[in-house]
């Protein structure tokens, strides 16, 4: 297994069916009581809300590490980014993130809300995520007063999170559903949109990245919501094995070929882009899950490694700023390298 200190651990941490489901993920939104949203916050407010929050949030004794994101460099905060452990598209002029050594857990902190708590896991642990969640949040909850209305719920800076203020995230690989049924695709999205949950699939469904997160935050319970989250990754689940076993048993030479091609570009190309590195590593994971003896040497510690270290930032940090070689070569660079040594 390969490593890197800038890489969040949490992709180390086995999970459940996690050849197919790449993480889950629980992201809850809050904000206090009587001070405005982040939008209209004056300084006075913006230091109101970072002293109560930092001082609660070190009494849960959680070991988490404090972070100034002003004080750190963009490289640094866009590797934050592509870990996960920073969600994009937020307001990080006045923020503090707090995480844990895995980067599994973390708590931002005068973002786009007042506070947002995250937990992030890989493969399919939503349950678990879910759970941690809601255990700091309740524990907040204890010492703080958080922004909340009897009709609406839980009031928030964006009137689309208003409710329970929770989303929901988990991020499949389908290369089998995607090659053999993409029709499929657009089914799951029909059926799921009207549970109130958004499917897409990365890149206009040229590469098999499936991501599934809940709409609809509001008139419904947050078990509700975890309840047919479960049912609908559960669902994609079955499909994805069932056709991935149909064509082992009726197309077993043009899958092992795809698969075996796969590991040969990987292991010799002089180039290759991230969308290329997703496209061929699932199907090394097809690999694995066939349990094919060509692919005794990989683990799936090392997809899960090639995922990260392959992003433009980590890839730009890895190798030197100043680096002139053209990203993609330094991609195929490092992949040769990782199958080299295999």
């Amino acid at each position: 297994m390969f490593a890197d200190k800038n890489i969040a651990d949490w992709i180390y941490n086995k999970g459940s069916e996690d050849n197919i489901v790449l993480y889950s993920k629980v992201s809850i939104y809050r904000n206090l009581e009587n001070i405005r949203f982040h939008y209209h916050m004056d300084k006075d407010e913006i230091d109101k809300v970072d002293s109560i929050l930092k001082k609660n949030i070190e009494e849960l004794n959680l070991n988490l590490t404090e972070i100034k994101l002003k004080n750190i460099d963009s490289s640094n905060i866009n590797i934050l980014k592509e870990n996960l452990t920073l969600p994009k598209n937020r307001n990080l002029l006045n923020a503090t993130l707090y995480t844990n050594m895995d980067e599994s857990t973390s708590i931002l902190v005068n973002s786009n809300e007042h506070c947002e708590i995250q937990t992030i896991a890989r493969g399919f642990e939503l349950k678990e995520c879910f759970k941690k969640a809601y255990d700091i949040e309740n524990k907040l909850d204890e010492k703080v007063d958080f922004s909340f209305d009897k009709k609406l719920g839980y009031l928030t800076g964006s009137p689309q999170k208003i409710g329970t203020a929770m989303n929901l995230t988990v991020s499949m690989a389908i290369p089998s559903i995607l090659c053999k049924t993409p029709n499929n695709i657009d089914y799951f999205i029909s059926k799921f949109s009207k549970l109130g949950f958004d499917l897409f699939v990365r890149d206009e469904k040229n590469i098999p990245i499936l991501n599934i997160t809940n709409r609809v935050m509001i008139g419904i319970k947050e078990k509700d919501i975890l309840k047919n989250m479960i049912e609908i990754v559960n669902d994609i689940l079955d499909k994805e094995k069932k056709i991935r076993n149909r064509i082992k048993k009726l197309d077993k030479i043009k899958i092992e070929d795809r698969i075996y091609r796969s590991k040969a570009i990987l292991s010799s190309a002089r180039k290759l882009t991230y969308s290329e590195i997703i496209k061929y590593s699932f199907w090394l994971r097809a690999g694995l899950y066939y349990d094919m003896p060509e692919m005794k040497n990989i683990e799936l510690d090392d997809l899960y490694y090639i995922l990260f270290i392959t992003k433009n930032n980590h890839l730009k940090n890895l190798n030197n700023q100043n680096n002139t070689q053209n990203i993609n070569e330094i991609r195929a660079n490092i992949i040769r390298e990782i199958f080299n040594n295999k």
